[in-house]
């Protein structure tokens, strides 16, 4: 029943973000408007929550909840991580975010966990850095 309870929420919260990413605007690939990422995220929210719904129609309360340890770890890092950004800049910060988060998801080897770590910071500073040419902080990183 939880699942399906969530699934109506983030159903609704997605229609709610894509409705106020297209009055924000959407633009286009090549040059994006205020609302493209909140309308990507969106998109991906809406088809999870679909997502979300058919397997709850099926699934009794048969998971185990996420420990809130693992959560509260996972909150107070996203928090240290928007205080550090600027300092540590983009990379660094980011690289050690996706390492506790990927750790608190399930743990694995060292040298797995750090290359993991290592794609998805070089992924998303190629696709928004290089390619979108967003602006991120360089901080200790500076030249």
């Amino acid at each position: 029943m939880r699942e399906l309870a969530s699934a109506f929420f983030f159903l609704g919260f997605s229609v709610f973000v894509l409705w106020g990413s297209l009055l924000l605007g959407l633009g286009t690939l090549q040059k994006p408007g205020s609302g493209f990422m909140s309308f990507c995220a969106g998109l991906i929210l809406f088809f999870l929550s679909l997502a979300l719904f058919r397997e709850g129609r099926g699934i009794r309360e048969s998971r185990k909840a996420l420990p809130a340890r693992r959560a509260l770890i996972a909150m107070a890092s996203v928090i240290v991580y928007s205080l550090v950004l600027e300092t540590l800049g983009f990379i660094v910060s980011t690289f050690f975010l996706v390492a506790i988060l990927f750790h608190l998801g399930e743990p694995r080897r060292w040298w797995v966990l750090l290359g993991i770590s290592a794609l998805v910071t070089l992924l998303v500073y190629l696709i928004f850095g290089v390619l979108l040419q967003v602006y991120f902080p360089r901080g200790i990183l500076a030249s």
